[in-house]
Parts: C-alpha cells; structure tokens; sequence
C-alpha cells in the first residue's frame, strides 16, 4: 500500500510493545487502518493526540522513526 500525496506521514513513534507501537497524531479514528514501515496496523486507542495501532504480523524490526501513514478508513 502507497501513501497518496495529500497523506501525513508521521516518523517519531514514541513506545514499541510486542505488538503495538504509539505516536502523536491527530484526525485519526478508531479501527481506522494505518501502515507501519509498510506492514499493515489498525487504531486501537486515542487518548486526546496519542494514538495506539496494533501492528499485523507484530513490530520486530521497526525502528522508532518508521514511516506511519494512517488509511483514513475502517476496514470494512
């Protein structure tokens, strides 16, 4: 997946679990799709502009200033 030109790109995440990471971020909803340095990740906590994904297939390897590029939609 490609970010389209008009996307924000975000590369300062702040904390990396096992299977999320978090970054400040706003205009971002719920359940709402995102890319982490090309892997595939969903919103599963805001709280005010911090913004939890959890990242498909796990974070190994992602480094803290990957590029988050948020979907701008829920799956369907």
């Amino acid at each position: 997946m490609m970010a389209k030109a008009f996307q924000k790109i975000y590369t300062k995440i702040t904390q990396i679990t096992k299977a999320t990471c978090s970054l400040k971020a706003s205009n971002v909803g719920y359940d709402e799709l995102a890319t982490v340095d090309g892997r595939l990740a969903q919103v599963v906590r805001i709280i005010e502009d911090e913004i939890t994904l959890q990242i498909f297939g796990g974070t190994e390897g992602i480094p803290t200033n990957a590029e988050v590029v948020f979907l701008g939609k829920a799956p369907s």
